[in-house]
């Protein structure tokens, strides 16, 4: 655990995978400042990166456990920016979605909101409120004079919950 810097608990390893609930504690607890020293800062930064590939992008299909795998790959951080991340996320689900016709698999993981999305957008009867107005993102937003990235894709669906009259509002027409 040099890795993430802290140590397990009782039963949150199993072979190769950690519990998610063990990372989410010890990073609840943990608070970083400019004082912080930069070895915590690093150690803080590969929880936070090994929860986000275990549980979001690349989860097993009980979503409870995370391979420790890809802590090898987090081992430098500056080095781990520079790899395909959603290449990885795409060959991961592929596989996933490949497992799942065998015969005895009951379950799937992967990253299924992009399956969710590709198909609201290319199976009609599947997409939610189709009658419902959308908000059109542009492609940058501003906020406290900085400027962000624009919504993601799947965000063109987000009024699925909100009242016209809503939706109406944030898209400012």
């Amino acid at each position: 655990m040099q890795y993430i810097g802290f140590t397990l608990e009782e039963g949150a390893l199993k072979g190769s995978w950690l519990q998610v609930k063990a990372i989410i504690s010890h990073i609840s607890h943990v608070h970083i400042t400019p004082d912080t020293p930069h070895l915590t800062v690093v150690k803080y930064a590969r929880a936070v990166a090994l929860l986000l590939l275990g549980g979001t992008m690349c989860p097993d299909s009980s979503g409870n456990l995370v391979s420790l795998l890809y802590l090898a790959k987090l081992e430098d951080i500056v080095a781990a920016m520079n790899y395909s991340w959603g290449s990885a996320v795409l060959a991961f689900l592929y596989r996933e979605l490949c497992n799942a016709s065998e015969k005895s698999k009951a379950a799937i993981g992967g990253a299924l909101q992009l399956v969710q999305i590709w198909a609201w957008s290319r199976i009609i009867p599947l997409c939610p409120e189709l009658d419902a107005p959308r908000v059109h993102m542009s492609p940058h937003q501003i906020y406290n004079n900085r400027v962000l990235p624009g919504a993601p894709y799947g965000a063109m669906w987000n009024c699925g919950t909100l009242s016209p009259e809503q939706c109406e509002q944030l898209s400012g027409s």
